[in-house]
């Protein structure tokens, strides 16, 4: 049961993390595709969108890192 539930809770952690990277490539997209065919997406427009991508980025970047220490601590701790 123990594995099940580490199961699930890392599949549900992937889709999280995926969920992300869709919100992400979609700002993307809607900007790129703003600033190319409307005349009247001004760069004022595009800022905002632009400010969330990176704070989203930077979300997963620090996600990644908690990860990377928590990893980081299992793997040494069992072969110190």
């Amino acid at each position: 049961m123990t594995t099940e539930k580490a199961a699930k809770d890392l599949l549900i952690d992937k889709l999280s993390r995926k969920l992300y990277f869709a919100e992400m490539e979609e700002i993307l997209i809607n900007v790129t595709y703003n600033l190319v065919s409307d005349k009247y997406y001004t760069e004022d427009d595009a800022f905002p969108e632009l400010i969330k991508l990176i704070r989203l980025l930077n979300y997963e970047q620090e996600s990644l890192m908690d990860d990377i220490t928590r990893l980081e601590g299992i793997v040494f701790d069992q072969n110190g």
